[in-house]
């Protein structure tokens, strides 16, 4: 079940939608294995060795490599012949938790006017879900659980509620049937927002180096930062990542050209005609060691020699002088040297104390080690926006072992990125979920490959066509017109919406966008990558810092956090956020629409129609 925690321009209001659960046994909702194990604080035994012996450092370096050979074959004509290849890597060598293909069973709900920003308010809109719109009886809950799904604040909200009630007189009373499960749109969102806030260092606008630089070079001058709107976001991470993996592509040295134009000629005779797959996949993880992992960062920094087997031999490049960015005295005034970001190692060097300060930031340009601190930086760049892209792919293929292995590095990057409402939340997510969960993680309103998304988008969707077809001050959302005839339909409304132009001639909505030529884009960033040597070591360089938000984490969580959240949810009934923490509420905007994964592996931004759910 799913519960969408809004509010309206005109009145307040709660929509809600119920989703039928798959492949699960009858035993794996009973709640008293699940309730025993928070009784006896299991919990508690979860270490911090633990959360890093869990990643899989493999599965990430295949598709790594598998996303970098993703966008060579997307855009160099003369290796598509590969793609199909390529996505057998995605499919089969590296699947993990392919849900079955299926059409979702999908009921919306009646919608409430119940004020949801109180935790009594989502008390009250769970009882007027469980009981006064599904006829569920109290005991018939006593050993149950229901999934309990919702953004960062539906669920702290819902977690709070199990605390305040947890002397009740029965499990329903203490809403032990309530399992909370945040979801991933919003938590993909949160990334964006935190690659964007450690990268977006306002000075590089007048230099050469970083995204910033390149957002203006694109003339995308209308994005704002701040509010990182998803999709002309997730725009500018896909193609700046992309422009650089092309880059790393030239890199080959027995493919090197300064032609650009011959990369991405319609005809395939380019460089690459005559290469194997086998060559290319090869290729694609020397890529991921030298630019898409934290030993391509420690390499970058100099600290440790290079080994040639992985950058090739030493260069010496016709380095410029790189300018320095301006810092105003405004914000050399707002610099803390205690809020310099720890950047240490974890596997190479003692761990220190951790604290919030240490979060990971950009700071003016220096170089602390005598490395390159561009290609370092550029580096965390790629190594993020890979993580935030695998994650689209995973969900969009139905693969939801795919995305937890990314949630399990963002257990510590989240944390030094500074979102610590979601480093809670993944740590909380640290755990063998049933898979009774993990099957039912995703939706697919089509059954259609490619074709799965979140549940909180959908709820989002939902809600926006709520209000934007029925927000009226004549009928509030608990009238009986907008919460039956309205809500309950909302499906059907919509799909007439979709269709009506169509009744009188107009041409029928494909419920697809057409991809814009990003060619251009890419060869401007790939000329300006080449004579700047963007992706090229250079010893000395100084940019803008950006350090390893990975590393940061770390060293947070060592320093007290994990001891801290394990102390405070095995004390105050499972309060996964501290009491003073500010919780994420989304402003009101449109949602974006879902990105499938078409037959050969390339994610799109599909338009969210109805006409074929």
């Amino acid at each position: 079940m799913w519960r969408g925690l809004r509010q309206d321009t005109v009145s307040s209001g709660t929509a809600a939608t119920l989703i039928g659960l798959e492949d699960v046994t009858e035993e794996a909702m009973d709640s008293r294995p699940f309730i025993k194990n928070v009784e006896e604080k299991k919990r508690l035994n979860l270490t911090l060795d633990e959360l890093v012996d869990d990643i899989d450092w493999n599965h990430l370096e295949g598709v790594g490599s598998g996303t970098a050979a993703g966008v060579w074959t997307k855009h160099v004509p003369s290796l598509r012949v590969h793609g199909r290849a390529v996505t057998k890597k995605f499919r089969v060598t590296y699947a993990k938790h392919h849900l079955r293909l299926r059409k979702s069973v999908v009921h919306p709900m009646r919608t409430t006017d119940i004020d949801e920003a109180p935790t009594t308010g989502v008390a009250a809109e769970l009882h007027n879900l469980v009981v006064d719109q599904l006829r569920i009886l109290g005991h018939w809950l006593q050993c149950w659980l229901i999934m309990i799904c919702g953004d960062q604040l539906s669920i702290d909200r819902v977690r709070k509620i199990k605390m305040y009630m947890d002397k009740g007189d029965t499990p329903f009373d203490r809403h032990d049937w309530a399992l909370p499960v945040i979801q991933l749109w919003h938590l993909k969102w949160n990334l964006q927002k935190a690659i964007f806030r450690l990268h977006w260092f306002e000075p590089t606008g007048k230099s050469i180096l970083g995204l910033h630089h390149d957002v203006k070079l694109l003339t995308r001058n209308k994005f704002n930062p701040v509010k990182c709107d998803f999709y002309p976001a997730h725009h500018i991470l896909e193609d700046r990542f992309e422009a650089l993996m092309l880059d790393a592509l030239r890199k080959k040295p027995a493919s090197f050209t300064r032609q650009k134009q011959l990369y991405f000629s319609a005809k395939s005779n380019g460089p690459f005609k005559d290469i194997t797959f086998e060559e290319l996949d090869e290729f694609s993880h020397v890529v991921y060691r030298r630019y898409m992992c934290n030993d391509a960062y420690d390499d970058a920094q100099g600290d440790f020699p290079r080994d040639p087997k992985i950058h090739g031999p030493p260069t010496v490049p016709n380095a410029a002088p790189v300018p320095e960015p301006v810092v105003s005295d405004d914000e050399e005034e707002d610099s803390d040297p205690e809020d310099e970001p720890t950047t240490s190692n974890p596997s190479r060097s003692k761990k220190g104390k951790g604290s919030r300060s240490n979060k990971a930031k950009a700071a003016e340009a220096v170089n602390f080690s005598g490395g390159d601190q561009s290609l370092s930086t550029t580096i965390n760049f790629i190594r993020m926006t890979f993580w935030y892209l695998e994650m689209c792919s995973a969900i969009a293929e139905g693969d939801i072992g795919r995305v937890f292995e990314v949630i399990k590095v963002l257990r510590f990057s989240f944390w030094g990125a500074g979102s610590t409402n979601y480093g809670n939340e993944m740590l909380e997510l640290a755990c063998n979920f049933l898979n009774a969960i993990l099957n039912n993680y995703l939706v697919n309103t089509t059954g259609l490959l490619g074709h799965w998304l979140e549940l909180d988008l959908l709820q989002e969707h939902y809600d926006f066509w709520i209000k934007s077809l029925f927000n009226s001050k004549s009928h509030s959302f608990d009238s009986k017109h907008l919460s039956e005839a309205v809500s309950l339909n909302i499906h059907g409304f919509s799909a007439i919406r979709d269709q009506f132009p169509r009744v009188f001639g107009f041409k029928k909505n494909q419920g697809t966008h057409k991809n814009s030529d990003t060619t251009n884009d890419l060869n401007a960033l790939g000329v300006h990558y080449r004579e700047d040597q963007i992706m090229q070591y250079i010893p000395g360089r100084s940019s803008h810092v950006v350090p390893n938000e990975y590393y940061a984490g770390f060293n947070i969580l060592d320093g007290g956090k994990l001891a801290e959240l394990l102390e405070r949810t095995t004390r105050d009934g499972r309060a996964v956020q501290p009491e003073d923490g500010h919780m994420d509420n989304d402003d009101e905007r449109l949602p974006a629409n879902p990105i499938t994964s078409g037959s050969q592996g390339v994610t799109n931004l599909t338009q969210f129609t109805v006409s074929e759910l």
